[in-house]
């Protein structure tokens, strides 16, 4: 870790008692790691990070609330895919937390490695999402416990089915999957309701607690508040400081599906747009980033975290629904409007859907770029990336795409990885140049 700054160096010796313990005293590992999750949500409330907007700050204690708390009350924890919809568990008072948190968590404390490797000895391909291989690591050495259920959907990867399927046995805990179709129609819609529906009697059982159908109305109906409030931040967020990271964005990514239908997530949209509307103007290059980021990244931090030569202005993955079109349903058909917001995501069905997003997000936002992020495993985005790249380049848009791993360090070429972003920054910010002198 030569050249690291003494904070790294302490999350690496953190991280690497917990490598060093995890075959051998798994419980000791869950209780560390868990020590070092509580410091730092402390660390969060009680000393925000003056860099940041108001907004940044809370989505990050969000975030570290929502995980925190589900792994500290994991028996009263569902753990469900990226996309999957959480007001059915909000309403019944569990706590939802996704394999992309999960891992995340275990990627910040420096301590993937280990997991990783307690994967692949169990069999699980190299080639597998790290994201799950991570998950599929933390469960099977012992350091997670057992939730009271798996819920998944098959947006929008294979792996949200196998994954799942592979702990709900490991775990012997129930698993319900959604399947949903790619056409968009009413017909898909209701039959991803009907899904939902089983999915909340799943949860009835799992739980052992009757599910509250005002409850649940209540929560979509924040749901479609804090959606609206999201998109109505686009535009907000054109010439504007956003004074955002990689790591704030996946966060409030994060924020805004795990604790989607909570009323601190609608503030959080809400706070969004206040702070949006009352930022500096700002000249540097804007990026709308696509799939997730590379977040322990310096070389690439550098590049844009609270920087005044380029930021992340959106992402497809916070905003998959906002081309969705005019809705069917709303709320007060709470499982429809569960179920149009899947069938509708631009992450289902063909790739074109995504980049008809993309493209809606560089235009609403007044980007200068995109680049896209093709994370180790995730064969959607590695095949679809060339599809998007030549849509978006003919609408006029330079693309990066990026290949990486968003939470396996020891699976990234910083070096030419930084060195392939900075060129691509450099061009784009001459290109942004001479369009401003007319040239």
């Amino acid at each position: 870790m030569a050249g690291a700054s003494a904070g790294e160096r302490l999350i690496g010796w953190y991280g690497g008692v917990a490598e060093k313990n995890l075959s051998t005293r798994p419980d000791f590992v869950r209780n560390w790691l868990m020590l070092g999750f509580q410091a730092m949500r402390g660390k969060v409330h009680l000393a925000p990070y003056g860099d940041l907007l108001p907004s940044g700050n809370h989505g990050y204690q969000l975030f570290m609330d929502s995980v925190v708390g589900a792994l500290a009350d994991f028996d009263n924890a569902v753990v469900t895919s990226i996309f999957t919809p959480n007001e059915i568990f909000h309403a019944l008072g569990a706590r939802p937390v996704t394999a992309e948190a999960v891992a995340s968590f275990a990627s910040g404390a420096q301590a993937e490695g280990g997991f990783i490797a307690a994967a692949e000895g169990r069999g699980v391909p190299e080639t597998y999402c790290s994201y799950h291989r991570i998950l599929m690591g933390m469960a099977t050495s012992g350091v997670l416990g057992k939730p009271r259920m798996l819920a998944s959907c098959s947006v929008a990867c294979d792996a949200n089915n196998l994954t799942f399927k592979t702990l709900g046995r490991f775990w012997d805990v129930p698993h319900v999957y959604v399947d949903v179709p790619y056409d968009v129609s009413r017909d898909s819609v209701l039959y991803v309701a009907d899904e939902l529906r089983e999915m909340g009697r799943a949860a009835e059982g799992a739980f052992s607690r009757k599910l509250d159908e005002g409850r649940l109305r209540e929560a979509c109906a924040c749901s479609e508040r804090t959606m609206r409030e999201l998109a109505a931040t686009l535009p907000t967020r054109r010439g504007r400081y956003l004074a955002n990271t990689m790591t704030i964005d996946m966060m409030e990514m994060l924020d805004l599906h795990l604790s989607l239908g909570l009323p601190e997530c609608e503030e959080l949209a809400r706070e969004m747009r206040r702070d949006f509307l009352a930022a500096s103007p700002y000249e540097g290059v804007n990026l709308v980033w696509a799939h997730v980021s590379p977040y322990f990244l310096e070389s690439l931090g550098e590049l844009v975290n609270t920087s005044q030569t380029s930021q992340i202005v959106a992402s497809d993955m916070m905003f998959e629904s906002v081309t969705a079109g005019e809705a069917w349903f709303d709320a007060s058909s709470p499982y429809e409007f569960m179920a149009e917001r899947l069938v509708r995501s631009c992450f289902n069905g063909p790739a074109t859907r995504r980049a008809d997003c993309i493209e809606h997000l560089a235009r609403e936002t007044g980007a200068d770029a995109v680049v896209l992020f093709c994370h180790w495993g995730c064969k959607q985005t590695a095949g679809a990336a060339q599809l998007i790249r030549r849509q978006l380049e003919g609408a006029g848009w330079p693309v990066l795409v990026l290949d990486g791993d968003a939470c396996d360090r020891a699976n990234c070429m910083e070096g030419q990885m930084s060195t392939r972003f900075s060129a691509f920054l450099e061009m784009v910010e001459k290109r942004k140049e001479a369009e401003r002198h007319g040239s």
